[in-house]
């Protein structure tokens, strides 16, 4: 009986011990596999880590968005001189807790900004580059629409199509016209053949085109056309919200005007 009731213990313990182990802040496990890693305690400064290549990783922070929790995509590029953060997340403690994330895993520091559009998803935590002395970068028609939408300026460097190096990187900016935003831009690595097409491209499992508050509805899918016929060859293609996958969500983002 004795023998039993120790054992009756043992197990009430174990239990409990596994019950608040499931409490625990994420920060003290941060690697999930080897291609991954998350960080934070809550959505307000959780980052998750995503391998694309062993230079390009995706970044996605968590907002609740007209009610439901909805996750937003950026990325990290390693370049030679420091680390390219395209977009940040939703705001500036989910953006902080970014710089410390990718300095730990990377031992680099984030040395650059691009900003794709003025939306909160894609600037949200630009306050925190600003401080952190980064350079935040973007096209004039971006930073006249953060300041009006109540952000802080990117410095209005880049051009509707261009080509810039930073470190071993070659990064193309391609404004293809309006679409889910005014200023919406892509950002093609060639030498990875990889595209971030921001919220201007939908996942495969999107089936609407999300928020189109800001949206030019007759110019988007022209737009998507010519990313399409520029960025053919593209084998990874990273949309704003949701799974990245290939050149498969061009043409599904396409077949949701048909619909």
């Amino acid at each position: 009986m004795k023998k039993i009731y120790l054992l009756f213990v043992i197990m009430i313990i174990t239990l409990s011990m596994i019950a608040c182990s499931s409490n625990l802040d994420v920060n003290s496990y941060p690697k999930v596999d080897e291609g991954s890693y998350k960080s934070g305690s809550n959505d307000q400064n959780y980052i998750e880590l995503s391998k694309v290549k062993d230079d390009i990783w995706v970044h996605t922070s968590y907002e609740n968005y007209n009610g439901y929790r909805t996750p937003s995509n950026g990325m990290l590029v390693i370049t030679a001189e420091g680390i390219v953060l395209i977009d940040t997340p939703w705001n500036n403690g989910q953006m902080k807790e970014l710089l410390k994330l990718s300095k730990k895993i990377f031992n680099e520091e984030i040395t650059t900004a691009i900003i794709t559009h003025a939306h909160v998803d894609r600037i949200g935590g630009i306050d925190t580059l600003i401080d952190n002395g980064i350079d935040v970068l973007s096209t004039s028609q971006t930073a006249q629409d953060a300041e009006k939408n109540g952000f802080a300026t990117p410095q209005p460097k880049l051009t509707s199509e261009q080509t810039i190096l930073i470190g071993d990187k070659n990064f193309e900016i391609f404004y293809p016209g309006e679409g889910h935003a005014v200023d919406n831009i892509t950002v093609w690595l060639s030498d990875d053949k990889v595209l971030f097409g921001g919220c201007l491209i939908k996942s495969m499992e999107s089936q609407d085109l999300g928020s189109v508050t800001d949206a030019n509805i007759e110019q988007w899918p022209l737009s998507v056309e010519m990313v399409l016929e520029k960025y053919s060859n593209a084998e990874v293609v990273i949309p704003g919200h949701g799974k990245w996958g290939d050149i498969k969500l061009v043409h599904h983002t396409l077949e949701l005007f048909a619909n």
